[in-house]
């Protein structure tokens, strides 16, 4: 099933989708275009995006084209019967996360006999699907099912669906940390945040580029397989084991877990599939409000803060997007200012702030 090499014509097709799905501000923004991009690589009925949880009977789903919105007409039989659906059911029993076809699991007849195409599918034409999963926890099926005609998919449908796969599940965690850190943000009504991606065990699986500028004012790190810190990993691993995942990809109101802990102040907010979220309010933002209040301009504060992350001159103007000339001439305002003569002088009394 998987020996096919789709051709140059749709692996640029295939990249289009990925730059497309990428930049999603959020989820819905996510779903929206991932439907568009698969229905563009591959002829179908339609593209429906499906949030199941097949021994509760719940179902959510967004379809692509659904013209009258006629498909949501058909929800309550679907959540009756869903596990009549091969795919459904190979899916929630296996984890599996590779592209399926009815195909694979059933023949034609097999499949007109069930209620669910009876009373679903062949009402709307449907007489082919094909599905991609994200990885999801036990009992929750999560993903993309094309539907076709009698003609059904071929191997080269397959392959462009599975090329997409990896990068449908990296683009999904993508834009729900952009959609948390939002949520976080309106939610604290202050900036300086630090977003992380943290598996139920509170260690680090991914963070946002200023994690790096937390750790070289405070010393917190929240590097990939680190620990979550102190305080902030126990009430986040409690969080997780209350987390209900029967609606994996809707976002639940930030909470605090944490007051201050360990210099940081932290929100939670359960992760749609796999690693959760938690938000981390870093303090950096107002260390660069009290430079500023000595006398150093927003910019130098922002050099300053860069200073203790380490590096080169050059490595620093770098991240700044400077000239080199222009970082020296901030240096020696900052320098100035601080009452300092030397670089690690001046980091300690930044690190003060």
């Amino acid at each position: 099933m998987d020996g096919f090499e789709i051709d140059g014509h749709d692996a640029v097709a295939v990249l289009d989708v990925i730059e497309s799905i990428s930049g999603a501000s959020g989820v819905h923004e996510y779903v929206t275009s991932a439907l568009t991009g698969i229905a563009e690589l591959i002829s179908c009925i339609d593209v429906s995006y499906n949030e199941m949880v097949p021994s509760e009977g719940r179902v959510r789903w967004e379809v692509s084209p659904d013209p009258g919105g006629r498909r949501h007409e058909f929800a309550p039989v679907f959540s009756r019967l869903m596990r009549q659906n091969p795919l459904v059911r190979y899916f929630e029993e296996t984890g599996d996360t590779r592209v399926m076809m009815w195909s694979d699991l059933a023949s034609p007849e097999e499949l007109a006999r069930t209620a669910l195409y009876q009373e679903m599918f062949r009402p709307l034409g449907v007489e082919s699907q094909m599905a991609v999963t994200l990885p999801t926890p036990p009992g929750v099926v999560v993903g993309f099912a094309v539907n076709g005609d009698a003609r059904g998919f071929n191997e080269r449908d397959r392959a462009v669906l599975n090329r997409l796969r990896p990068h449908l599940a990296h683009a999904y965690q993508a834009a729900f940390l952009r959609e948390g850190l939002s949520s976080a943000d309106s939610a604290a009504g202050d900036p300086g945040w630090v977003g992380v991606l943290a598996g139920g065990d509170g260690i680090v699986e991914a963070a946002t580029d200023n994690s790096e500028t937390l750790e070289a004012v405070t010393g917190i790190s929240f590097r990939c397989g680190d620990p979550l810190p102190g305080e902030v990993r126990e009430s986040f691993v409690a969080g997780v084991a209350s987390y209900d995942p029967a609606e994996p990809a809707v976002l639940s109101r930030p909470r605090r877990i944490s007051d201050e802990a360990d210099g940081v102040a932290a929100w939670h907010v359960p992760g749609p599939n796999g690693p959760h979220s938690v938000f981390i309010h870093s303090r950096v933002d107002q260390a660069a409000r009290r430079l500023a209040d000595v006398g150093l301009t927003r910019r130098q504060a922002e050099v300053a803060l860069e200073l203790c992350r380490g590096g080169t001159n050059a490595a620093i103007a770098r991240r700044l997007g400077v000239a080199e000339g222009t970082l020296r001439k901030h240096l020696e305002t900052i320098y100035r200012v601080l009452d300092v003569s030397d670089r690690a002088s001046a980091i300690v009394r930044i690190r003060g702030f």
